[in-house]
């Protein structure tokens, strides 16, 4: 394939843009309420990343508002509103990567890195698109704001404050480099509740694990004691469940499974779920078994929750935290929902066929756009037209993006199909191919949809 005008222009910034998304990961981002304030409301580390970019903006010719740290937008342009949304922070880590999850490692071409792909290489990336479209003179009649939100990990407030508190207009048209090429014009509804269960563990310690529901849970680790062949059921327990590892050491019941993003549960292997089975069968508990198996399979098959859809794979159900203290367990459920059914209705059910105490805590409802509109066919084209990829087709997804957040809005990039990136999971990944390709393709996007708008105005 020819290299297109946007390709032949994007070259002269990946140098530059490298550099500086290896400057932008070195700061961990990861939400930290011990250190929030007024000034920096998701922590000092959120913050410093939102001033790097802030600071990063003003050298490439942006205007900066820091949007009293919530977010910081960076404007170019007069007319109506094409937004970028992008997000500075980043979900935890653990001990497990291979590398410092803070420190960019480049191996065979790949960048190892937390935040390599969510968001801060693809933030990047729409950061050295815009700059090359204005460079380039095409910027014209059509006004762009590229948005790193502080907060998207962790329920978004940073992106909520910015059009509910600081009443920042939403936009024309607007795309999230959160997830995959060459475009999800649907995602599912995300949910959270809390299932609790009134039930005595002998011997078992006082215990919390997970930082996140959207994660599966991949370690925990738990006292046990008054169990006199523990070791042999540990043992026993191994031999029937290689996909997971559970080891007794120090006195400590460790398990080991596989993180996952939480919109996925079953390529993970949860620790969590796996430590409830392995209790059920070391303290011939069955209600342990039960409570394991009806999240299991993460769809919800067991207790009737895998409901159809017309655009979705039906539902998903994670468990990224779990605790015990004295006779109260309870599990905190990252829950996705197709379209036609309400997470009161799905909580209902969950309550009365697993017999748990529901308690649902919010979210925000499924997001279906046409993909014969407009708005979809230009992004399409764009995509196409940058790549000669014609087989890959737009996508209906269980993840939720930061567009979902706005209004008139899609995520586009930064994923290609058929690659992993690991995203909130150990050695997250991001192939620099991919990075230098994805600023000439955002560049055409935003190029196209500020046409659009244009042409709306007509």
């Amino acid at each position: 394939m020819t290299k297109t005008k946007f390709q032949l222009a994007a070259e002269k910034y990946n140098e530059r843009a490298l550099a500086d998304l290896k400057e932008f990961i070195k700061i961990n981002t990861i939400m930290d309420p011990k250190s929030a304030s007024a000034e920096a409301p998701f922590g000092l580390g959120v913050r410093k990343g939102l001033d790097f970019v802030g600071e990063l903006g003003k050298k490439l010719g942006f205007k900066v508002d820091y949007c009293s740290h919530y977010v910081t937008e960076l404007s170019i342009g007069e007319g109506p509103l094409i937004d970028v949304y992008c997000h500075a922070d980043v979900v935890p880590v653990s001990k497990n990567w291979k590398t410092d999850p803070f420190t960019p490692t480049i191996i065979d071409g790949k960048m190892y890195a937390r935040g390599a792909s969510d968001d801060k290489g693809p933030g990047i990336a729409s950061l050295y698109a815009i700059k090359m479209l204005l460079d380039e003179g095409l910027i014209d009649g059509y006004k762009i704001r590229l948005i790193f939100g502080g907060n998207e990990e962790n329920g978004s407030a940073g992106l909520e404050a910015y059009f509910s508190e600081l009443n920042k207009s939403y936009p024309a048209y607007g795309i999230s480099p959160d997830g995959d090429y060459p475009l999800i014009y649907a995602e599912k509804g995300i949910y959270t509740y809390t299932a609790a269960y009134p039930i005595f563990i002998p011997g078992l310690a006082k215990c919390a694990f997970g930082e996140a529901t959207n994660v599966v849970l991949g370690e925990v680790k738990a006292k046990l004691t008054g169990v006199s062949n523990l070791e042999a059921e540990v043992k026993k327990y191994q031999k029937e469940h290689r996909e997971v590892s559970i080891k007794l050491i120090d006195g400590e019941i460790v398990v080991k499974g596989k993180p996952a993003h939480g919109s996925l549960p079953w390529e993970g292997v949860n620790a969590g779920l796996h430590l409830l089975n392995f209790l059920g069968d070391a303290l011939h508990m069955h209600e342990l078994n039960m409570i394991s198996d009806d999240y299991m399979d993460g769809r919800g098959c067991s207790f009737g929750g895998d409901y159809p859809s017309k655009y979705f794979d039906g539902a998903s159900y994670n468990i990224g935290k779990m605790s015990y203290d004295d006779g109260a367990l309870i599990l905190t459920c990252n829950m996705r929902l197709p379209e036609g059914v309400t997470p009161i209705e799905a909580c209902d059910n969950v309550r009365k066929t697993t017999g748990a105490d529901v308690e649902y805590l919010g979210g925000a409802d499924a997001m279906i756009n046409d993909p014969e509109s407009p708005f979809i066919q230009v992004l399409l084209k764009a995509y196409v037209e940058q790549t000669g990829d014609t087989k890959s087709q737009p996508l209906a997804i269980g993840g939720g993006t930061y567009a979902r957040d706005s209004k008139n809005s899609v995520a586009f990039g930064c994923t290609f199909q058929n690659r992993d990136p690991k995203m909130h999971q150990d050695d997250e990944v991001f192939p620099l191919e991919d990075f230098y390709a994805s600023i000439y393709i955002l560049a055409a996007a935003i190029n196209n949809l500020g046409k659009l708008a244009i042409e709306d105005l007509l």
